[in-house]
């Protein structure tokens, strides 16, 4: 199984080592070194092999093409992209995303589920 992930090499570490542990065999496109992700550069990253597609850029509208050009171009069954802002997450699902995370949102809710228990244990 293939699958191909594109983004800051930092911030992909773990996902990486998760999707090899897994069995997948992983194509990594760095966005530091890759700046402009052109169709060539998907397909010398085996695309067309993918089952799995991961898009965790800074940018949510290159996420976001990046994903539908996986899926409708390629056929790549399972997409994820990152959304940066939560305003962003309907629009990526309602584009053929298969799944949406926010770390912004995660983060705000987690910190807001924090304060809310420090709160109601105060007495």
């Amino acid at each position: 199984m293939v699958a191909v992930v594109v983004g800051d090499l930092k911030k992909s570490e773990l996902i990486l080592q998760d999707l090899r542990d897994a069995g997948f065999g992983v194509a990594f496109i760095d966005t530091d070194k890759n700046k402009d992700i052109t169709d060539l550069c998907l397909r010398e990253n085996r695309i067309q092999f993918a089952k799995l597609f991961i898009a965790l850029t800074e940018e949510d509208q290159v996420n976001l093409y990046l994903c539908k050009l996986a899926k409708i171009v390629y056929g790549v069954p399972k997409t994820i992209a990152i959304a940066n802002y939560p305003d962003n997450i309907e629009l990526m699902k309602e584009q053929l995303i298969d799944n949406v995370i926010c770390s912004n949102l995660f983060i705000k809710e987690s910190i807001e589920d924090i304060i809310g228990e420090r709160a109601s244990g105060c007495k």
